[in-house]
């Protein structure tokens, strides 16, 4: 019975800190308007990439992106992002109701690029990334490390015609695959910068 007894007050006490910790990783935030956002927003997706993480609960999976933008839709700040239909986090975006972008420093590149590379189906990227998910009061995931959290709501998504494309470059990327991208618009619910 002693032996049970620690083992509950152990788990409890680690709970405690565990839950302790992350209270501690999500003051490191500080909320902010969208519209006073000072990212560029071209290096932002190009050069610094997102991760995006969309699904709910404990079934989320993050990928890195670089095709996107920002910009007003039906009166409120959007975030654009192009998912190919491959991808595990296609699915999730299409299910679920919201989603997150987060952008990182340079010293988190290697783990970004871990994530844009590997497939949530397969294994678990998050644990093998070393980034710490958190939770949103909606219940999104979000990670310790970003310096910048975006939380949006699918407000609209379309796939790429590409019999519509007229630039060469982006014409030739589908000339020989039946496999798309879709274009996932959301509307900007929440913004937190690192303080």
């Amino acid at each position: 019975m002693n032996t049970i007894s620690n083992f509950f007050l152990f788990a409890t006490i680690l709970l405690c800190c565990q839950q302790s910790t992350f209270s501690q990783e999500q003051t490191k935030f500080e909320k902010t308007d969208a519209k006073s956002l000072t990212e560029n927003v071209f290096s932002v997706f190009d050069n610094n990439w997102f991760v995006v993480t969309a699904g709910n609960g404990e079934t989320y999976n993050p990928m890195t992106i670089s095709w996107g933008g920002f910009g007003i839709l039906w009166g409120s700040p959007v975030a654009t992002i192009y998912i190919r239909d491959t991808r595990y986090t296609y699915q999730l975006l299409n299910e679920g109701k919201y989603f997150t972008l987060c952008a990182f420093d340079e010293k988190y590149r290697s783990a970004t690029q871990y994530l844009g590379t590997k497939s949530g189906r397969d294994e678990d990227k998050i644990k093998a990334s070393g980034l710490t998910p958190l939770k949103t009061e909606l219940g999104n995931t979000y990670y310790a490390e970003a310096r910048l959290v975006i939380e949006c709501e699918k407000v609209y998504n379309a796939d790429l015609q590409p019999e519509n494309i007229t630039d060469a470059k982006g014409a030739d990327m589908y000339k020989n695959t039946e496999s798309v991208h879709r274009m996932f618009i959301g509307k900007i619910l929440n913004v937190w910068q690192k303080k």
